[in-house]
């Protein structure tokens, strides 16, 4: 997976819930150094010796914000005022979505860069969705 932070494009990354210095939330693992994320916002970034060379923080919403944002947007029929675009929380589960179906199917996926579906893997596809018990069908 290639990302780009501060200019600069890696050409992998690794993901840890648990990681070296013991405390932050997750570990972005570059070929030129690494960014970590604390759940308060918090970012640090190291180089490829491990030396910190930045920290900087964001002001972030925690989820029932995002969730109370959303609400009011369907209520009031007013789609611009979400503070993130639904688009963009697609392409960040669908990464981890991904994620779990490479590591399910021990398979490197390869995607439609259009849509994110994954191609020529009938294996992994199968995990793409899921019968639901009929008893859970939504009644509208």
């Amino acid at each position: 997976m290639c990302f780009e932070f501060e200019g600069r494009r890696s050409v992998t990354w690794q993901g840890l819930s648990c990681n070296r210095h013991g405390t932050e939330f997750v570990t972005f693992y570059g070929d030129q150094g690494s960014l970590e994320l604390k759940g308060n916002g918090s970012h640090f970034t190291f180089d490829k010796s491990d030396k910190q060379i930045d920290e900087f923080s964001s002001e972030s919403l925690g989820e029932s914000e995002h969730i109370a944002n959303f609400l009011e947007a369907i209520r009031d029929n007013k789609p611009l005022e979400l503070n993130a675009e639904i688009l963009e929380a697609h392409k960040s589960t669908l990464l981890c979505h991904l994620g779990n179906i490479a590591h399910r199917t021990g398979h490197t996926l390869n995607c439609d860069p259009e849509n994110g579906r994954i191609a020529n893997d009938q294996q992994a596809m199968d995990f793409w969705s899921r019968e639901y018990d009929h008893a859970f069908e939504p009644k509208v």
